[in-house]
């Protein structure tokens, strides 16, 4: 009785000294009538389904998904992916299915000693895999905190619908807005919106409708559309479900972006993280609005570095890290930070454009058309394809002058052929820069009717110095909003 105490006693204290976790993608196995890529699918549905429904564990840190899904399919070292990871606990789990018919077994091991926490078992049919996701979750947070109130267990076992197509359709969205390619965001609204049409009550659905609208304006098309839509959609999110944080963050890109409501846009991205002090990306969006609006150089270097202390393995977040300090007017240390992410992510084709920034506006020029014809190489984006080739031919022939005038041509045509709706800020950059004021501010006036979201950036993007001792400037600035 005296050795059963002792083991019971040390397995409850190690479970009450976890402070972060994160949840390894679950190995999957499948045979019979389940198709691997549907047994692959239900291992991602069920990880992510644990990494959100474990987030509203009190006091507990959980590692986002774009840090552990770059451990799917691999060998896991325990203590060595706990370092990398910065966490106390991995859990662990396999899925195997036998046509209708899945089993899922899961482990929870303490980092830092190797020793099971906690480890069980579960079978069922396919159509209740939300009700085992459910329960699990339940265990888990129990044996993580056993003094958790009714309320904060409602919120750990709530699941977002019982309707298992609509799950799954929500899961094939989520794995299609993760790749953040135009045609990926596309493919994920189509999903998101067949889940909303299965289960019209599912409020992550619409939420996934949101995410995905919100950063479509980032590829060139028209944010006026898009943000309407994630609006509308986050909007609806939260009436469904009032606990949901990232709607929020979504608001707050929207209310920065686009409306140029700079308070109300931060008061949405605290709401955010408040409610779910965990979400990196909500701590990477606020982390970039504030860069961009300036005045908050600091906060804005803090948030990135939360960020990537909730989420340090992921391409995107390291980038937007670096980005801080771009804005802040400290570019040999961003252009380090970028080197180093990069070499960490070299199919990651944004780190090219990333970097192509402060490049330029440090006046190095070769090495800003190198990283933007990197990124259309590796993309195919037809707008940067264009861009970079006539930047490099100017470039040439001409000098940096030679770039420029080649590239506000290129520019020029994709705006009046509505292809790119960033063309407009681009060529009041590029005519800032070698300074022809005059078209730099019709171009800028031109942004600012099209409510071009690159706008924001008007006050710390470096291109547009020459510009600032000129009253249309200021003007500019007051006819935003921006705050003092």
């Amino acid at each position: 009785m005296a050795a059963a105490g002792i083991w019971y006693w040390r397995a409850n204290s190690a479970a009450s000294q976890i402070e972060s976790v994160a949840v390894i993608p679950f190995s999957t196995a499948g045979s019979g009538a389940a198709p691997a890529t549907d047994t692959d699918l239900l291992g991602d549905g069920v990880t992510e389904a644990l990494i959100a429904s474990l987030a509203h564990v009190p006091e507990l840190k959980v590692k986002s998904r774009n840090s552990v899904f770059r451990y799917k399919g691999k060998d896991v070292d325990i203590e060595r992916v706990g370092k990398d990871l910065a966490v106390d606990a991995l859990l662990t789990g396999r899925i195997v299915q036998h046509g209708d018919d899945v089993e899922i077994s899961a482990e929870l091991t303490n980092v830092h000693d190797n020793n099971e926490i906690w480890g069980s078992h579960y079978a069922g049919k396919t159509s209740g895999i939300l009700s085992m996701q459910q329960q699990m979750a339940g265990d888990i947070a129990g044996k993580l905190r056993s003094n958790l109130s009714g309320t904060e267990k409602q919120q750990v076992t709530k699941q977002g619908t019982q309707n298992p197509d609509a799950y799954q359709l929500y899961v094939k969205g989520r794995y299609a807005w993760n790749k953040r390619t135009a045609a990926d965001l596309k493919t994920a609204i189509s999903y998101f919106s067949q889940a909303i049409d299965k289960d019209p009550g599912y409020a992550l659905a619409y939420a996934g409708v949101a995410d995905a609208y919100a950063v479509m304006g980032s590829y060139g098309g028209d944010a006026n559309e898009f943000d309407a839509k994630s609006k509308a959609a986050a909007e609806k999110a939260l009436e469904l479900d009032p606990t949901l944080a990232r709607p929020h963050a979504d608001l707050a890109l929207i209310k920065m972006q686009h409306d140029w409501d700079f308070a109300a846009g931060e008061a949405e991205f605290r709401k955010a993280i408040e409610l779910d002090p965990s979400d990196a990306t909500a701590h990477q969006w606020f982390s970039q609005s504030l860069s961009y609006i300036g005045g908050g150089a600091q906060e804005a270097i803090e948030e990135g570095n939360r960020a990537r202390q909730l989420d340090p393995l992921s391409p995107i977040i390291a980038f937007a890290q670096a980005e801080a300090y771009v804005y802040d007017r400290q570019f040999d240390k961003a252009i380090e930070m970028y080197k180093k992410a990069e070499a960490d992510n070299p199919n990651f084709a944004a780190a090219h454009i990333f970097l192509s920034y402060p490049y330029l506006f440090e006046h190095k020029y070769q090495q800003a058309i190198q990283e933007m014809q990197a990124y259309g190489q590796l993309t195919g984006e037809r707008n940067t394809i264009e861009y970079a080739a006539a930047l490099d031919s100017g470039f040439r022939s001409g000098g940096w002058p030679g770039a420029a005038r080649k590239g506000i041509e290129v520019s020029i045509a994709q705006h009046k052929a509505k292809t790119n709706y960033l063309a407009s800020y681009t060529i009041a950059e590029l005519y800032a820069d070698i300074g022809d004021k005059d078209h730099a501010f019709e171009w800028l006036n031109t942004a600012y009717q099209d409510r071009c979201i690159l706008i924001e950036g008007l006050r710390t993007d470096a291109m547009f110095d020459p510009l600032r001792s000129d009253p249309r400037y200021a003007e500019l600035v007051r006819k935003i909003g921006f705050p003092q």
